[in-house]
């Protein structure tokens, strides 16, 4: 028997405490160092598709959806920013009288591209977005002065920077684009990846040719994805258009930032 304070405690149960005590600080351990995998999901981000908001008096929610080619476009409405495509967002409007049709303007604007203006109706208190988005004279994507002579010969490099991206967060896709505007087939493609993020193993880090075409870079893997990629299938792709990079964090409890990311193109 053990005397705690005036109280009698059997040693049987203040060995069965102290082993209680001992599991509860192991589990807080144990997910402490699991990365973020068994935090419980974060509350919804600005754009996230889920929202708590409550109109104002007078006022009225709407979703509002906007996605655009390229995408990561950063998208104004009312006088504010509402998001970076592609996303989905509520915003309140004014009630609308019976039989009143509201139109609303919407800007897209991506660096490298013209800006472009939306007019845009609610159907079922839904407004659908989504802009072709026409690039600038001089966008990035420019032959190598080390390369061959001529735009897309055999042996010629092309380089691009991207542009976008921004910060990382829990189950959210981050996007970048670069443009190549000269053609050639693809005979090597390498991609450095310019960023962070507390958990290399959250993110599933991807890129999309101007053809549609996918090339995973790198999927859940405890290596830093913030690197130089070699991505030995795109041989024989085209080279010009738009290359989009996104970087998904589909685990909860960790972020990180994309500062962008470059395409090193060695023509046949």
């Amino acid at each position: 028997m053990v005397r705690v304070g005036s109280k009698v405690v059997s040693m049987r149960e203040e060995r069965a405490k102290r082993v209680g005590q001992a599991v509860v600080l192991t589990a807080l351990l144990l997910a402490s160092l699991a990365c973020g995998r068994n935090a419980a999901p974060p509350p919804p981000q600005p754009g996230a598709g889920t929202s708590t908001m409550v109109a104002p008096p007078g006022q009225v929610l709407v979703t509002v959806a906007a996605s655009s080619t390229p995408a990561g476009a950063v998208v104004t409405g009312g006088g504010r920013m509402l998001g970076r495509t592609p996303f989905t967002t509520q915003v309140p409007i004014p009630a609308p009288t019976p039989g009143q049709t509201q139109t609303f303007q919407f800007t897209f604007q991506l660096p490298g591209f013209q800006p472009s203006t939306i007019s845009a109706s609610p159907v079922n208190n839904t407004i659908t977005l989504n802009a072709a988005l026409m690039p600038t004279a001089g966008a990035t994507g420019a032959i190598d002065p080390t390369g061959a002579t001529a735009p897309g010969g055999g042996g010629a490099r092309l380089t691009a920077r991207g542009t976008g991206g921004g910060r990382i967060f829990d189950y959210h896709t981050t996007t970048a684009t670069a443009r190549v505007d000269a053609q050639c087939m693809i005979d090597s493609l390498e991609v450095d990846v310019d960023g962070n993020h507390t958990c290399y193993s959250d993110l599933e880090v991807s890129l999309r040719g101007p053809d549609g075409t996918g090339y995973s870079l790198q999927s859940h893997s405890s290596r830093n994805p913030f690197r130089s990629h070699s991505v030995r299938r795109a041989a024989g792709h085209p080279s010009a258009g738009p290359w989009i990079l996104a970087v998904e964090d589909s685990v909860g409890a960790d972020s990180g930032n994309l500062r962008g990311f470059s395409l090193t193109i060695r023509c046949r």
